[in-house]
């Protein structure tokens, strides 16, 4: 990523935390058919809004087990509980059982309470499973949380929401990414968008349904070869920049060149499918924007920059890490790109 001088992080990279704002005057919460508790806009929600900036009531380790899940639920004050459980469980018991013969090893109650036991934590496992967000800290940590407000979104394909954890103020944020009319549904993506359908149905067979959102049901073969497209495009062009990585500043004109031609078609199949993610888009453009000044296409460069802004204002906000890479980037852009030449030839690959 693009480095960036920020002010007085504390552990983890993490900043001062902002207050849970959780804007219930813009959506409620409805129980749908098939789908359990979903958010609904019961206002009109303009592009860019942030609905939702929602503290966790656990984090855990990504290499937590049913154990450590169920010890961090056990301790959170009563009412806190109360939301935990009350969270969809959609996933299957996983096959490893190890963990209960542990449990088992240092139990010290009545041997008829032991069952109630396990299933108790296969519970609170299966809503972790079914509900987790992902945490990623700028010092490289990764970790796993449950946010119960933005549980309740469900996903689709053509998200008309996008969210993402904040480590500058320790929250989960919810950004409307287009205009939402009353009475529809928020929905966000669970996966990468990037695949045909029976590639997405395969990674959110996890989550314990099979998606049938408008692009999963829809008759129109060209809409999906795009999708098969762009993921072809996306293995081709992170491929290319791992390449570009390795060879440094010896990496031919070229292959610029030839990257450039499939981010361009990346970007239309994007606006065609109308691909405005900071993940999809916003990556594409920030590569754009990065080769072009790197090949001297310094007044390009910055309108791509200067797109990049916006959407990552849009999808994670001002006091967002990315919108202030953003920001640099522009920058470098707007003066050429000749202050910064190892700035630009840095990886945005995760």
């Amino acid at each position: 990523m693009l480095a960036l001088e920020l002010s007085r992080p504390g552990a983890n990279g993490v900043h001062p935390e902002v207050a849970t704002k959780i804007r219930t005057e813009l959506y409620e919460e409805r129980e749908t058919p098939g789908a359990g508790i979903a958010a609904f806009a019961k206002a009109f929600i303009p592009s860019g809004t942030r609905i939702f900036c929602e503290e966790a009531l656990i984090v855990v380790r990504d290499e937590a087990r049913q154990p450590e899940v169920y010890k961090a639920v056990s301790s959170l004050p009563k009412d806190k509980q109360a939301a935990y459980w009350e969270l969809a469980a959609s996933s299957k018991p996983t096959k490893d059982v190890d963990w209960i013969n542990q449990l088992r090893s240092s139990y010290d109650g009545e041997p008829d309470s032991f069952n109630a036991i396990v299933e108790s934590h296969e519970q609170a496992w299966s809503i972790y499973e079914t509900n987790r967000f992902s945490l990623r800290y700028p010092n490289g940590d990764y970790k796993l949380g449950i946010f119960p407000k933005s549980a309740r979104l469900n996903h689709a394909c053509a998200p008309n929401v996008f969210h993402r954890y904040n480590p500058r103020i320790n929250r989960l944020t919810i950004h409307a990414l287009k205009d939402i009319q009353p009475g529809e549904e928020l929905n966000t993506s669970y996966i990468d968008i990037c695949h045909p359908t029976v590639v997405r149905r395969q990674m959110l067979k996890g989550w314990g349904f099979r998606c049938q959102c408008v692009v999963c049901e829809s008759p129109d073969d060209e809409q999906d070869y795009r999708r098969k497209q762009l993921e072809d495009i996306m293995k081709k062009v992170k491929k290319r920049e791992s390449q570009r990585q390795l060879s440094g500043s010896n990496w031919p004109h070229k292959e610029y060149e030839r990257s450039m031609k499939l981010i361009q078609k990346g970007v239309r199949l994007m606006n065609k499918e109308q691909m405005e993610e900071s993940d999809t888009l916003g990556f594409l453009l920030t590569l754009a924007t990065r080769y072009g000044l790197l090949m001297g296409q310094a007044e390009a460069a910055a309108l791509w920059a200067a797109s990049v802004v916006a959407i990552e204002e849009k999808c994670l906000g001002e006091d967002s890490n990315e919108h202030h890479a953003a920001l640099v980037l522009r920058k470098t852009a707007d003066a050429g790109g000749l202050a910064s030449r190892t700035l630009l030839s840095s990886s945005i690959l995760a």
